[in-house]
């Protein structure tokens, strides 16, 4: 039932319009479960401190199609939502279960997600994204640049479900290549991960490149790459 502060809100317009649209963008589907979903939840409770925040009470971010069974879980906070739990008060607690696996081209960082990964886990990886729309999933190093401004749309898409913890997965594992730390902290910040540094040595990265029978038509691309991560990374 909803508290006296919010009973406005929740007879608006506004909310009823946002509600509507959110559960039909999830075709009625439950984000939990896999159920038919009825309930629209606020991730993020709504407090007398946040109800004019429109990102908070409106925000796609922040709601979360449910079935009534999962609803009650959420508040009574019987359950964990794919790294989210509940207080007594209802107040999201996140966990720490997103990394941002950084590194040089060729420098392991595919290897160490592979290593660490279980089959409930989230990988993002532009190079993944952009293989399998162009129906080449074994085929990470193919040239891109048709379908890239697509597979960044669908990365920006990935990132917002593990920025409000959607779905069912257990931890999420950010493959980047970008090398300026404040860059780093603030992808970081946005998904609430633990930034997790491959640092192999320059030679070494040339020596895996060289090595690697996947990337043989572009090493000078990547050659190139690899330099220009070294040259530019600092602590």
């Amino acid at each position: 039932m909803a508290q006296d502060y919010a009973k406005r809100f929740y007879n608006s317009v506004q909310w009823k319009r946002a509600r509507e649209l959110y559960i039909k963008s999830q075709h009625y589907i439950c984000e939990d479960c896999g159920g038919i979903a009825c309930v629209v939840h606020h991730i993020i409770t709504i407090t007398p401190a946040n109800i004019n925040d429109p990102e908070i009470t409106l925000g796609a971010s922040n709601l979360k199609a449910v079935c009534k069974d999962c609803h009650a879980d959420a508040h009574a906070g019987r359950t964990k939502l794919s790294g989210i739990s509940f207080d007594e008060n209802g107040n999201v607690i996140k966990q720490a279960n997103v990394y941002l696996v950084c590194g040089s081209p060729a420098s392991g960082k595919s290897t160490y997600v592979a290593a660490n990964k279980t089959n409930n886990d989230l990988i993002v990886d532009l190079d993944y994204i952009c293989a399998a729309l162009m129906g080449e999933p074994d085929n990470m190093y193919l040239d891109n640049e048709p379908i890239l401004s697509v597979a960044l749309e669908v990365r920006t898409l990935l990132y917002n479900i593990i920025k409000a913890r959607r779905g069912k997965w257990r931890k999420a594992f950010v493959i980047t290549s970008i090398a300026n730390v404040t860059e780093q902290k603030v992808i970081a910040n946005e998904l609430n991960a633990e930034i997790i540094l491959i640092d192999t040595p320059l030679e070494e990265c040339l020596k895996r490149l060289r090595n690697d029978q996947r990337r043989v038509k572009r090493v000078g691309l990547f050659e190139g790459l690899i330099h220009k991560w070294h040259r530019e990374y600092t602590v």
